[in-house]
């Protein structure tokens, strides 16, 4: 898709946090556990777009690292998703 197409068609917000290394463990009970999460990007991309496709785009990025996980919150339940870490060999 040219840049002027992607101009025109209709897109979603997706936006891209690292999850810390540790999430809590346990109940909630009274408030919840506070957590870090760090927003390492935020971009446009045409709906309908394919999860397969976006997680491919998102391991192409400088702050991708195969040993850490992300969660990806898109305007649409589709395009909400975790990438999990990758398998040690």
């Amino acid at each position: 898709m040219s840049g002027i197409d992607f101009m025109f068609v209709e897109r979603r917000r997706v936006h891209v946090y690292r999850l810390p290394d540790r999430l809590t463990h346990g109940y909630c009970f009274g408030g919840g556990h506070p957590i870090a999460f760090q927003n390492v990007d935020w971009f446009d991309v045409p709906a309908g777009e394919d999860r397969g496709h976006l997680v491919s785009f998102i391991k192409e990025k400088p702050y991708y690292r195969p040993d850490a996980r992300f969660l990806v919150l898109g305007d649409v339940p589709e395009l909400t998703f975790v990438v999990e870490r990758e398998a040690r060999v």
